[in-house]
């Protein structure tokens, strides 16, 4: 099996327990995924396995959507509603016009400091681990980020009962973490403030109104999983279906110019046409470059423009484990 799988995370799993429940439903131990996703959150986390493990950064490449909530008042260590609250503050300021406002500030290219409790690794030491053994002065530099998308879809001012809360949604850059940017909207607003829950909606081209179950995965993997020569289909801007071509581009060879016709000769589904375009919509990078296949869809290449033909620049033996 070599393909991706949409997967849609329960909040509870971490990454990695799904990236366990796809190797035993597979049996295969090549899995990997293509960015992960808090305990806490919960949507769409892409599963890649077997040579699909090769594109991880190609699908990486994508913007992400999610739905998230902040909370105004407090905040906790681990800026999610899972953490030790370690600031209060009257909240009875922030209304629906401020928020707004506040928001303004935080789309297009910002800069971002991580959060303490996150997998990214300092000093080969993954800073959760530091946070856990109280070290909670550690350096974390910033990070570029860019936030394409930022909206309030319900408004909940402070009442006896409960603090200020909204519903935001976004749309962001790779590398974005929704606890860092809620953290400093609350800042913002001269409030504390920890995000209360999370859905991702969307991770590059794989939405979540197209995700699989965990039971529906264990279930039957094959009909749940995206197959390879799908997912490639997305990440080029042509097609062409040729053996000879395919397996002199697997053989390190480069595929000349006066051939080039035949790329636009290729008959495609009227289907696959449709997918392959809504998933470039998303991805929108890889118009360059074009998928060599062979007729019984074993051997595969991704190839790009080199002098008067293309060369590969990645090969997919299909058949191999």
């Amino acid at each position: 099996m070599h393909g991706v799988f949409n997967v849609l995370k329960p909040p509870g799993m971490t990454s990695h327990d799904v990236v366990s429940v796809v190797r035993r439903a597979t049996n295969i131990k090549r899995v990997g995924h293509t960015g992960t996703l808090d305990p806490l959150a919960a949507g769409v986390l892409v599963i890649c396995v077997g040579q699909a493990t090769r594109l991880v950064e190609t699908l990486q490449s994508g913007t992400k959507e999610y739905i998230a909530e902040i909370s105004f008042g407090f905040q906790t260590d681990t800026l999610d509603a899972e953490g030790e609250i370690i600031a209060t503050g009257d909240a009875s300021h922030v209304h629906l016009e401020n928020l707004r406002a506040a928001l303004d500030k935080f789309r297009g290219p910002i800069s971002q400091i991580p959060p303490l409790y996150s997998a990214i690794k300092q000093d080969g030491r993954k800073l959760y681990e530091l946070a856990r053994e109280g070290a909670v002065d550690v350096e974390i530099a910033a990070r570029e980020v860019t936030i394409s998308r930022l909206t309030v879809s319900k408004f909940t001012p402070q009442n006896t009962l409960a603090p200020a809360r909204a519903m935001l949604h976004i749309e962001c850059s790779g590398g974005t973490y929704i606890r860092s940017l809620v953290r400093d909207i609350g800042q913002a607003l001269n409030c504390p403030a920890t995000m209360s829950f999370l859905v991702r909606t969307r991770n590059g081209a794989f939405s979540i109104d197209e995700a699989a179950t965990i039971e529906e995965i264990m279930a039957n993997p094959q009909m749940a999983m995206t197959p390879m020569l799908e997912v490639l289909s997305w990440c080029a801007g042509k097609i062409a279906v040729d053996d000879e071509c395919v397996r002199a581009l697997s053989q390190g060879r480069v595929f000349p110019s006066e051939n080039l016709e035949l790329l636009a000769e290729c008959n495609e589904d009227a289907h696959a046409i449709k997918a392959r375009r809504t998933k470039m919509f998303h991805l929108g990078i890889f118009a360059d470059k074009v998928l060599f296949r062979s007729t019984n869809g074993k051997l595969a290449a991704l190839a790009v423009k080199s002098g008067d033909g293309y060369k590969a620049e990645k090969v997919f033996h299909l058949d191999e484990a």
